[in-house]
């Protein structure tokens, strides 16, 4: 497993302002579907949790009873454990661990959190597989294959090509997670500017954010970001 771009000692490409763009917004929606869906009695398993950031929100803004992030980089891990603040160390934790081996990691009842991970992984099919293994509720925030400026960005970017920086069309994914017995109960496309955006096209994107955002069908083709809550097939209403 790849470590996520936002960790400490992964270069990152020149311009961050697509990210600094889109995570706000990414991070709001996923604790609507966290809060939407659960109550914050349950545990939330963050995997690919880098040096702890978005783990941390969610425990500041869901208090979930507990929420363990892992990550396979053991310095990442040290990271984010300094930066557990004092009113959170009942319930945060963070282990070294493997998206492609979570039998350590699984929690019955947990929810998985799998934020910006599948679309670095080799194996992105087999990451899914163990998912269902361990288990019934998972959250996937993914690059929009369908965004027309990520494509684009991937093939010109250096950064991109030798990172193998890559999208996955969301009904590919879905198809993915359906052969594994999940069921995507909701998706939601949103942020006009896609991850790592060159400046310049970032702000000239954003001035189109909102109208694009209003129409269907334009949202679902132009936005850069894919987020997708799944659960297990038997545990459909």
């Amino acid at each position: 497993m790849r470590m996520q771009l936002h960790l400490a000692g992964m270069p990152t490409p020149r311009s961050t302002d697509g990210l600094r763009a889109t995570q706000p917004v990414a991070t709001e929606k996923l604790v609507q579907i966290l809060t939407q869906n659960f109550s914050p009695n349950v545990e939330v398993v963050d995997i690919g949790c880098g040096d702890g950031t978005f783990t941390l929100e969610i425990a500041e803004r869901f208090q979930p009873a507990a929420i363990c992030g892992i990550d396979p980089a053991a310095d990442a891990i040290a990271v984010a454990r300094s930066r557990i603040p004092r009113h959170l160390r009942g319930s945060v934790s963070f282990e070294v661990g493997d998206i492609y081996n979570l039998q350590a990691m699984a929690r019955a009842g947990a929810i998985a959190v799998v934020r910006g991970v599948l679309h670095h992984l080799d194996r992105p099919r087999a990451a899914i597989a163990e998912l269902a293994r361990h288990f019934s509720f998972v959250i996937a925030l993914e690059p929009n294959g369908y965004n027309p400026a990520t494509k684009i960005i991937e093939r010109a970017s250096k950064y991109h090509r030798e990172h193998d920086e890559k999208s996955y069309w969301p009904p590919t994914l879905n198809r993915w997670f359906r052969e594994e017995s999940f069921v995507p109960a909701s998706q939601e496309f949103f942020c006009l500017v896609p991850y790592f955006c060159p400046t310049p096209v970032a702000k000239l994107l954003s001035l189109a954010e909102r109208i694009v955002e209003a129409v269907p069908t334009m949202r679902e083709i132009c936005c850069g970001t894919n987020l997708a809550y799944y659960h297990l097939r038997d545990l459909r209403d």
